[in-house]
């Protein structure tokens, strides 16, 4: 904190170095989990990179005067925000993202209220924000690629809705918690991709999941493109 302070900000080389030179052993995973846990105690938060480098600044510099809501208020805020952005899906799912207690989870659905509805999904109760049963159904076929750690599946415990049982192996080889880049067709994982950056092209490898027929490749491509335009490099697709 001394050494960021006066809106002072540090890679994650320098501040390292600076535990380092306090005294404290930075080998092993040391250092990783001092950062981290200076980040979850609130004393640091991530600021934008210079170049490659990760930085972090002081969290009470960048973030001064914080909302801090009342435990209830908390709770309906984080429930209205977690269903907004992951619904429709589970109160047992609401309560894995976020560590809550079964309880909590109840209670921040309750105080959520009416901004909050209920309906079924495969005869199973799932919360949505209330604004989406009259919202346009819109996207019902569109192509993504996603990056393998998006929220799109790793936000849930029953991933069903998104991925074929039979195909989870292929997103998350061995069950050991890394998940593949993917791509999603309406909603449903249909293959994962991989990509190597070179110096002006990125050469991207698609695995299909399900058979991808000539106008499938091209919808695969232009999602890929997006990707590879924000590298500013032309792609290579490989099948």
């Amino acid at each position: 904190g001394a050494a960021l302070a006066g809106g002072g900000r540090l890679t994650r080389a320098q501040c390292l170095a600076t535990l380092a030179a306090a005294g404290l052993d930075m080998s092993g995973q040391r250092g990783y989990h001092l950062l981290w846990y200076a980040s979850q105690r609130g004393v640091t938060c991530i600021a934008p990179h210079v170049g490659t480098e990760q930085t972090f600044a002081l969290l009470d510099e960048w973030a001064p005067e914080p909302r801090r809501p009342e435990r209830d208020e908390a709770l309906g805020l984080l429930a209205l925000r977690y269903f907004r952005s992951h619904g429709p899906t589970t109160r047992q799912d609401f309560a894995g993202w976020t560590g809550l207690t079964a309880t909590d989870a109840r209670r921040g659905i309750a105080v959520a209220g009416d901004d909050l509805a209920t309906v079924e999904v495969d005869g199973v109760p799932a919360v949505l924000d209330a604004a989406l049963l009259d919202a346009p159904r819109t996207g019902r076929d569109e192509v993504l690629a996603l990056p393998g750690f998006d929220e799109y599946l790793l936000g849930y415990k029953d991933r069903t809705l998104m991925l074929d049982p039979a195909h989870r192996q292929a997103v998350v080889p061995g069950g050991n918690g890394v998940f593949q880049s993917t791509m999603v067709r309406g909603g449903r994982v249909v293959g994962t991709w991989k990509r190597t950056i070179g110096r002006a092209r990125v050469t991207v490898t698609v695995r299909q999941l399900t058979p991808f027929d000539d106008s499938m490749r091209g919808r695969v491509e232009t999602a890929l493109t997006r990707y590879a335009d924000f590298l500013g490099h032309a792609i290579e697709c490989k099948w």
